[in-house]
């Protein structure tokens, strides 16, 4: 999924508009797989899960960017 969070982005979207699309689309794979964990007390879980993911999902998106972005600091 990340694979083409370099490639060039389609006709009318982009360069940002495209690597956020990626960031967010993997974040919420990370989110689904978090969600669909079982446990003993998977409804209460994946109640917690879905807000916490709705809460979060942004900041995921972020470090997920961050990850992948090169530092130019080093």
């Amino acid at each position: 999924m990340v694979n083409d969070y370099f490639t060039q982005p389609p006709i009318g979207v982009s360069v940002e508009q495209h690597k956020r699309t990626i960031a967010v689309a993997a974040a919420l794979a990370v989110a689904k797989e978090s969600v669909s964990a079982s446990t003993s007390a998977s409804g209460s879980k994946a109640s917690w899960d879905l807000q916490a993911v709705a809460n979060e999902v942004a900041n995921l998106a972020d470090a997920i960017q961050d990850a992948l972005e090169p530092d130019d600091a080093i």
